[in-house]
Protein backbone atom coordinates (compact mmCIF):
# COMPACT_ATOMS: atom_id res chain seq x y z
CA UNK A 1 0.00 0.00 0.00
CA UNK A 2 3.04 2.21 0.87
CA UNK A 3 4.24 1.56 -2.83
CA UNK A 4 0.43 2.92 -4.58
CA UNK A 5 0.61 6.28 -2.47
CA UNK A 6 3.86 7.30 -3.61
CA UNK A 7 2.94 6.48 -7.32
CA UNK A 8 -0.48 8.39 -7.05
CA UNK A 9 1.23 11.51 -5.30
CA UNK A 10 4.07 11.09 -8.01
CA UNK A 11 1.56 11.47 -10.60
CA UNK A 12 -0.38 14.21 -8.82
CA UNK A 13 2.64 16.02 -8.63
CA UNK A 14 3.49 15.22 -12.65
CA UNK A 15 0.15 16.82 -13.09
CA UNK A 16 0.59 19.70 -11.66
CA UNK A 17 4.28 20.78 -12.36
CA UNK A 18 2.86 23.54 -14.96
CA UNK A 19 0.87 25.35 -11.83
CA UNK A 20 4.40 25.93 -10.33
CA UNK A 21 7.19 28.53 -10.23
CA UNK A 22 9.79 28.98 -7.32
CA UNK A 23 10.07 32.36 -5.69
CA UNK A 24 11.73 33.60 -2.34
CA UNK A 25 8.71 35.74 -0.31
CA UNK A 26 9.67 39.15 0.67
CA UNK A 27 8.74 38.78 4.97
CA UNK A 28 9.47 41.21 7.12
CA UNK A 29 9.20 38.84 10.61
CA UNK A 30 10.77 39.69 13.81
CA UNK A 31 12.68 36.31 15.72
CA UNK A 32 10.72 35.41 18.59
CA UNK A 33 11.67 32.89 21.26
CA UNK A 34 11.41 29.48 20.77
CA UNK A 35 10.74 27.08 24.06
CA UNK A 36 11.28 23.45 24.29
CA UNK A 37 11.29 20.82 27.40
CA UNK A 38 10.17 17.36 28.11
CA UNK A 39 9.41 17.30 32.03
CA UNK A 40 10.08 14.02 33.81
CA UNK A 41 8.38 13.17 37.28
CA UNK A 42 11.05 12.87 39.55
CA UNK A 43 14.41 14.24 37.18
CA UNK A 44 15.41 17.68 36.93
CA UNK A 45 13.72 20.04 34.62
CA UNK A 46 15.99 20.99 31.12
CA UNK A 47 14.46 23.75 28.99
CA UNK A 48 15.87 24.47 26.04
CA UNK A 49 15.10 28.24 24.69
CA UNK A 50 16.59 29.47 21.24
CA UNK A 51 15.33 32.23 18.63
CA UNK A 52 13.22 31.42 14.67
CA UNK A 53 14.95 31.87 11.57
CA UNK A 54 13.26 31.96 8.36
CA UNK A 55 13.91 29.21 6.06
CA UNK A 56 15.37 31.07 3.33
CA UNK A 57 17.69 32.98 6.18
CA UNK A 58 21.29 32.27 5.45
CA UNK A 59 22.41 32.77 9.15
CA UNK A 60 21.21 29.98 11.08
CA UNK A 61 22.44 30.63 14.13
CA UNK A 62 19.50 29.99 16.69
CA UNK A 63 20.95 30.80 20.21
CA UNK A 64 19.98 32.78 22.45
CA UNK A 65 22.78 34.56 25.00
CA UNK A 66 20.49 36.46 27.33
CA UNK A 67 17.61 33.91 28.06
CA UNK A 68 16.71 33.68 31.95
CA UNK A 69 14.19 31.03 32.86
CA UNK A 70 11.50 31.33 35.52
CA UNK A 71 10.10 27.88 36.67
CA UNK A 72 6.41 28.03 38.62
CA UNK A 73 5.23 25.05 40.26
CA UNK A 74 1.23 25.51 41.21
CA UNK A 75 2.07 29.41 40.78
CA UNK A 76 4.92 29.26 43.04
CA UNK A 77 8.37 29.98 42.05
CA UNK A 78 10.86 27.27 42.17
CA UNK A 79 15.10 27.01 42.30
CA UNK A 80 15.93 25.45 38.88
CA UNK A 81 17.22 22.56 40.71
CA UNK A 82 13.68 21.67 41.59
CA UNK A 83 12.14 17.92 40.81
CA UNK A 84 8.86 17.86 39.44
CA UNK A 85 6.49 15.61 41.00
CA UNK A 86 3.37 13.81 39.30
CA UNK A 87 -0.16 16.13 39.24
CA UNK A 88 2.75 19.56 39.60
CA UNK A 89 0.69 22.26 37.26
CA UNK A 90 4.36 23.43 35.93
CA UNK A 91 4.34 26.95 33.77
CA UNK A 92 7.77 28.06 32.21
CA UNK A 93 8.33 31.71 31.42
CA UNK A 94 11.69 32.85 29.37
CA UNK A 95 12.75 36.39 28.71
CA UNK A 96 15.30 37.43 26.90
CA UNK A 97 16.34 41.32 26.11
CA UNK A 98 16.75 40.84 22.69
CA UNK A 99 13.85 38.72 21.84
CA UNK A 100 10.97 39.47 24.22
CA UNK A 101 9.55 36.42 26.44
CA UNK A 102 7.65 33.22 26.14
CA UNK A 103 6.11 31.24 28.42
CA UNK A 104 4.05 27.78 28.39
CA UNK A 105 1.99 25.96 31.11
CA UNK A 106 1.60 22.00 31.48
CA UNK A 107 0.29 19.10 34.25
CA UNK A 108 2.63 16.20 34.90
CA UNK A 109 0.42 13.39 34.54
CA UNK A 110 -0.11 10.60 36.93
CA UNK A 111 1.76 7.27 36.26
CA UNK A 112 -0.13 3.68 35.87
CA UNK A 113 -0.75 2.08 39.38
CA UNK A 114 -1.23 -1.38 38.96
CA UNK A 115 -2.08 -3.57 36.06
CA UNK A 116 -0.46 -6.68 35.29
CA UNK A 117 2.60 -7.69 33.67
CA UNK A 118 3.02 -11.20 32.03
CA UNK A 119 5.82 -12.58 29.01
CA UNK A 120 6.52 -15.63 27.41
CA UNK A 121 9.29 -16.58 25.37
CA UNK A 122 8.85 -19.51 22.38
CA UNK A 123 12.33 -20.88 21.36
CA UNK A 124 13.06 -21.21 17.54
CA UNK A 125 16.51 -22.52 17.16
CA UNK A 126 19.91 -23.24 19.41
CA UNK A 127 23.44 -22.96 17.96
CA UNK A 128 26.31 -24.88 19.51
CA UNK A 129 30.27 -24.17 18.08
CA UNK A 130 32.84 -26.14 19.76
CA UNK A 131 35.61 -25.81 17.45
CA UNK A 132 37.30 -23.01 18.85
CA UNK A 133 37.67 -24.29 22.22
CA UNK A 134 35.88 -22.15 24.38
CA UNK A 135 34.15 -23.09 27.32
CA UNK A 136 30.54 -21.72 25.93
CA UNK A 137 30.35 -20.76 21.80
CA UNK A 138 26.56 -20.69 21.62
CA UNK A 139 23.56 -18.78 19.89
CA UNK A 140 19.96 -18.97 21.13
CA UNK A 141 17.16 -17.30 18.96
CA UNK A 142 13.42 -17.08 20.00
CA UNK A 143 9.94 -15.08 19.62
CA UNK A 144 9.03 -13.09 22.76
CA UNK A 145 5.26 -11.82 23.12
CA UNK A 146 4.02 -9.79 26.62
CA UNK A 147 1.01 -8.56 27.79
CA UNK A 148 0.65 -5.67 29.98
CA UNK A 149 -2.69 -4.02 30.96
CA UNK A 150 -3.47 -0.80 31.69
CA UNK A 151 -6.00 0.26 34.54
CA UNK A 152 -7.32 2.96 33.11
CA UNK A 153 -8.51 6.69 34.90
CA UNK A 154 -12.31 7.88 34.22
CA UNK A 155 -11.82 11.69 35.29
CA UNK A 156 -9.88 13.02 32.66
CA UNK A 157 -8.76 11.92 28.95
CA UNK A 158 -5.12 10.38 29.02
CA UNK A 159 -2.54 9.96 26.74
CA UNK A 160 0.46 7.13 26.91
CA UNK A 161 3.04 5.89 24.67
CA UNK A 162 4.73 2.90 25.23
CA UNK A 163 8.82 1.88 25.26
CA UNK A 164 11.22 -1.00 25.48
CA UNK A 165 15.22 -1.48 26.01
CA UNK A 166 17.21 -4.63 26.39
CA UNK A 167 20.05 -5.15 28.27
CA UNK A 168 22.89 -6.26 29.86
CA UNK A 169 23.92 -4.96 33.23
CA UNK A 170 27.60 -6.31 32.74
CA UNK A 171 27.96 -5.32 28.92
CA UNK A 172 31.22 -3.56 27.39
CA UNK A 173 32.69 -5.12 30.32
CA UNK A 174 36.08 -6.57 29.10
CA UNK A 175 35.03 -10.43 30.14
CA UNK A 176 31.82 -9.96 28.43
CA UNK A 177 33.36 -8.79 25.06
CA UNK A 178 31.91 -11.76 23.28
CA UNK A 179 28.14 -11.43 24.59
CA UNK A 180 25.02 -10.20 22.32
CA UNK A 181 21.72 -10.04 22.59
CA UNK A 182 18.78 -8.14 20.92
CA UNK A 183 15.24 -8.43 20.79
CA UNK A 184 15.24 -8.66 16.87
CA UNK A 185 12.01 -7.25 15.44
CA UNK A 186 9.07 -5.23 17.65
CA UNK A 187 5.77 -6.32 15.48
CA UNK A 188 4.29 -3.29 15.92
CA UNK A 189 0.78 -4.81 13.83
CA UNK A 190 0.69 -6.95 16.94
CA UNK A 191 -1.10 -3.86 19.09
CA UNK A 192 -4.14 -2.36 16.81
CA UNK A 193 -4.12 0.60 19.32
CA UNK A 194 -0.96 1.96 17.69
CA UNK A 195 -2.78 2.78 14.55
CA UNK A 196 -6.05 4.33 16.54
CA UNK A 197 -4.35 7.82 14.72
CA UNK A 198 -4.79 6.63 11.56
CA UNK A 199 -7.85 7.58 9.48
CA UNK A 200 -9.71 5.77 6.65
CA UNK A 201 -7.77 7.65 3.87
CA UNK A 202 -4.16 7.27 4.86
CA UNK A 203 -4.71 3.80 5.82
CA UNK A 204 -5.80 3.51 2.05
CA UNK A 205 -2.53 4.89 0.85
CA UNK A 206 -0.61 2.52 2.77
CA UNK A 207 0.10 4.69 6.45
CA UNK A 208 0.93 2.33 8.81
CA UNK A 209 1.87 2.04 12.70
CA UNK A 210 5.89 1.62 12.25
CA UNK A 211 7.49 3.29 15.10
CA UNK A 212 5.06 5.09 16.61
CA UNK A 213 3.86 4.07 20.02
CA UNK A 214 1.75 6.94 21.54
CA UNK A 215 -2.02 6.51 22.09
CA UNK A 216 -5.23 7.61 24.37
CA UNK A 217 -7.65 5.73 26.51
CA UNK A 218 -10.49 7.01 23.91
CA UNK A 219 -10.99 3.27 23.34
CA UNK A 220 -10.94 2.43 27.34
CA UNK A 221 -11.73 5.11 29.39
CA UNK A 222 -11.97 4.11 32.96
CA UNK A 223 -11.61 0.54 32.36
CA UNK A 224 -8.69 -1.44 31.47
CA UNK A 225 -6.89 -2.33 28.55
CA UNK A 226 -4.31 -4.97 27.36
CA UNK A 227 -1.08 -4.11 25.17
CA UNK A 228 -0.32 -7.39 23.52
CA UNK A 229 3.49 -6.88 22.39
CA UNK A 230 5.21 -9.43 19.91
CA UNK A 231 8.71 -9.77 19.17
CA UNK A 232 9.99 -11.95 16.48
CA UNK A 233 13.61 -13.14 15.55
CA UNK A 234 15.33 -11.94 19.17
CA UNK A 235 19.03 -13.59 19.52
CA UNK A 236 21.36 -13.78 22.21
CA UNK A 237 24.61 -15.17 21.49
CA UNK A 238 27.70 -15.94 23.86
CA UNK A 239 31.33 -16.84 23.16
CA UNK A 240 33.56 -16.82 26.07
CA UNK A 241 36.71 -18.65 27.28
CA UNK A 242 35.84 -19.01 30.58
CA UNK A 243 32.10 -19.39 31.24
CA UNK A 244 30.63 -17.17 34.09
CA UNK A 245 26.97 -16.97 35.58
CA UNK A 246 26.62 -13.33 34.89
CA UNK A 247 26.47 -14.24 30.92
CA UNK A 248 23.01 -15.04 31.53
CA UNK A 249 21.75 -11.98 33.35
CA UNK A 250 19.98 -10.34 29.82
CA UNK A 251 16.98 -8.01 30.55
CA UNK A 252 13.89 -6.62 28.42
CA UNK A 253 12.92 -3.55 30.81
CA UNK A 254 9.09 -2.06 28.91
CA UNK A 255 8.03 1.14 29.74
CA UNK A 256 4.67 2.57 29.71
CA UNK A 257 4.53 6.44 30.05
CA UNK A 258 1.25 8.79 30.80
CA UNK A 259 2.34 11.63 28.74
CA UNK A 260 0.77 14.94 28.63
CA UNK A 261 -1.40 16.52 25.37
CA UNK A 262 0.82 18.64 24.06
CA UNK A 263 3.51 15.50 23.95
CA UNK A 264 0.64 13.31 22.47
CA UNK A 265 -0.10 16.25 19.87
CA UNK A 266 3.76 16.72 18.98
CA UNK A 267 3.87 12.82 18.34
CA UNK A 268 0.73 13.20 15.97
CA UNK A 269 1.59 15.74 13.97
CA UNK A 270 4.99 14.38 13.40
CA UNK A 271 3.52 11.40 12.24
CA UNK A 272 1.38 13.13 10.03
CA UNK A 273 4.14 15.34 8.46
CA UNK A 274 6.46 12.20 7.87
CA UNK A 275 4.09 9.35 7.06
CA UNK A 276 0.80 11.29 6.30
CA UNK A 277 -0.81 11.38 3.15
CA UNK A 278 -2.04 14.57 3.87
CA UNK A 279 1.07 16.39 4.17
CA UNK A 280 1.81 15.61 0.64
CA UNK A 281 -1.46 16.49 -1.03
CA UNK A 282 -1.36 20.08 0.85
CA UNK A 283 2.64 19.88 -0.76
CA UNK A 284 1.46 20.05 -4.08
CA UNK A 285 -1.61 22.12 -3.60
CA UNK A 286 -4.72 19.36 -3.15
CA UNK A 287 -4.87 20.18 0.38
CA UNK A 288 -4.46 22.53 3.27
CA UNK A 289 -1.08 22.44 4.47
CA UNK A 290 -0.35 20.69 8.14
CA UNK A 291 0.57 23.53 10.14
CA UNK A 292 3.39 22.88 13.45
CA UNK A 293 2.27 21.86 16.72
CA UNK A 294 3.41 24.09 19.72
CA UNK A 295 1.74 24.90 23.14
CA UNK A 296 4.18 27.90 23.58
CA UNK A 297 2.74 31.74 23.65
CA UNK A 298 5.05 32.85 20.85
CA UNK A 299 3.87 29.67 18.85
CA UNK A 300 7.04 28.24 18.44
CA UNK A 301 8.14 25.34 20.56
CA UNK A 302 6.61 22.36 22.86
CA UNK A 303 6.66 21.99 26.55
CA UNK A 304 5.43 18.35 27.79
CA UNK A 305 5.29 16.04 30.64
CA UNK A 306 5.27 12.57 31.36
CA UNK A 307 5.79 10.01 34.02
CA UNK A 308 6.53 6.50 33.93
CA UNK A 309 6.29 2.64 34.92
CA UNK A 310 8.58 0.49 34.50
CA UNK A 311 8.45 -3.29 34.13
CA UNK A 312 11.85 -5.64 33.91
CA UNK A 313 11.76 -8.77 32.33
CA UNK A 314 14.41 -11.15 33.09
CA UNK A 315 15.55 -14.44 30.65
CA UNK A 316 18.06 -15.67 32.82
CA UNK A 317 16.15 -19.09 33.48
CA UNK A 318 15.00 -19.40 30.25
CA UNK A 319 18.73 -18.82 28.43
CA UNK A 320 19.34 -21.58 30.97
CA UNK A 321 16.85 -24.13 30.23
CA UNK A 322 17.95 -23.57 26.69
CA UNK A 323 21.69 -24.17 27.23
CA UNK A 324 20.79 -27.37 28.71
CA UNK A 325 20.99 -31.03 28.02
CA UNK A 326 17.48 -30.48 26.88
CA UNK A 327 17.73 -28.33 23.55
CA UNK A 328 21.23 -28.66 22.96
CA UNK A 329 23.96 -31.46 22.62
CA UNK A 330 25.81 -33.70 24.90
CA UNK A 331 28.79 -32.00 25.01
CA UNK A 332 27.14 -28.23 25.61
CA UNK A 333 25.35 -29.61 28.80
CA UNK A 334 28.32 -31.33 30.21
CA UNK A 335 30.92 -28.10 29.76
CA UNK A 336 27.71 -26.37 31.90
CA UNK A 337 27.33 -28.96 34.48
CA UNK A 338 31.20 -28.22 34.94
CA UNK A 339 30.87 -24.76 35.45
CA UNK A 340 27.48 -23.99 36.66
Amino acid sequence: MAILRNICIALLAVVLTGCYEDFTPDIDVKPVLCMNSLITAGRPIEVAVTRTVLYTDENQDFTVNDARITIYVNDEAKDADYIPREGDRIRLIAESNTYGSAQAEVVVPYSVKGGSFNWRPYLTDVRRDDSIGYDMCATIQFNLEASLTIDDSASEENYYRFAYISSHPHYGDDDMSGLSFHTGTFRYESEPIFAEHIGVFDSMMGGDAYGFTFFTDRQFNGDNYTLHLQYSDCQYSVASPVWSDELLDCEVEFTLYSVSKSYYNLAIYMWHRDYGSLEELGNIGLGDPIWGYSNVSTGAGVVAAQSYTTYKLSLRDFLMENLSEKNSCRAMAMSLRRKI
